[in-house]
């Protein structure tokens, strides 16, 4: 359903035939509030997380009231009790403690469950903290597929109803027709001078633009290579030990290369001695001899 009230540039304007309460909600706080609720929507399987805090603005008393939603302050929930906003004793004080900073005028969560209606717990939240006439309530809805619906609760003879009298989608362009205004660049662009119109020479004036992007720099690297490669302390070390190993194996191959070979000894060579002492007899080998080493037994 539509707001019957006329247009309020910057915001929808909610308001029912019986209602002495019009509210008027910032589209600032649809845009930012839809992206924060999806976000807990997603986070969980199947149902989504829900999500919830204070309704921040101004409440203009008079005939009619108008409460003015201009911003939001979420509160978190611990979720011991599953995805929904239910509060332990400790989100209990968190809260308490959120609502005595801000002084809120309104409450807000987003509704996971089958029907868009008010919970036992959210009545007790309202009851304990909410008690001026003019306080409101906000329900959010998510969809995977589509927009999410909202309902707004205001208090009639002096409670809020279970269900809100009047449901809307809370997507900015779905309530105006208007998409969200557009996210800023990352990277703003400089407006172009044309300074050789303004009388500046050509080559001052390309020299003054030319602002050589990230891009354009790492080209200029590819095709120019540097003239050296800078090296961690780790790469020169292990640079260093290749170099010694190559230079001790050069100059091992060179000293083998110019020993004779009687010189070297030969894997056969066990250097086996007898010596007689008395009655005796004293054997002596090699007992680092390649042929020991290699052997698996032997017999003397």
């Amino acid at each position: 359903m539509a707001s019957p009230t006329q247009a309020v540039p910057g915001y929808y304007v909610w308001e029912t035939p019986e209602s002495r309460v019009i509210v008027h909600l910032s589209l600032d706080v649809v845009d930012r509030l839809s992206a924060e609720v999806m976000r807990g929507f997603g986070a969980v399987r199947k149902r989504g997380a829900e999500m919830g805090g204070l309704l921040l603005g101004r409440i203009e008393v008079g005939a009619p009231t108008v409460v003015r939603i201009d911003g939001y302050e979420s509160v978190p929930c611990e979720y011991r009790l599953g995805p929904s906003y239910q509060f332990t004793e400790e989100d209990s004080a968190v809260f308490e403690a959120a609502f005595e900073r801000h002084r809120p005028i309104g409450y807000f969560r987003s509704h996971t469950r089958e029907a868009l209606a008010l919970a036992p717990e959210d009545v007790e939240i309202l009851e304990h903290f909410f008690r001026d006439p003019a306080h409101v309530t906000l329900l959010i809805k998510p969809y995977a597929s589509t927009a999410s619906t909202a309902g707004i609760f205001v208090r009639e003879g002096g409670r809020f109803p279970e269900v809100s009298p009047l449901e809307f989608p809370f997507r900015r362009n779905e309530l105006t027709g208007e998409a969200p205004p557009a996210r800023r660049p990352l990277v703003e662009r400089r407006p172009r001078v044309d300074r050789e119109a303004a009388g500046e020479p050509r080559e001052q004036s390309w020299r003054a633009e030319a602002t050589p992007v990230p891009a354009r720099e790492a080209a200029a690297a590819f095709v120019q290579p540097p003239s050296f490669i800078p090296l961690s302390w780790g790469s020169a070390v292990w640079i260093t030990l290749m170099c010694f190993l190559l230079l001790g194996g050069f100059l091992g191959f060179e000293v083998a290369r110019s020993t004779p070979a009687a010189a070297r000894p030969s894997f056969y060579a066990l250097t086996l001695r007898v010596a007689k002492t008395g009655d005796n007899l004293s054997v002596t080998w090699n007992g680092q001899s390649p042929m020991v080493l290699a052997a698996r037994s032997g017999l003397l």
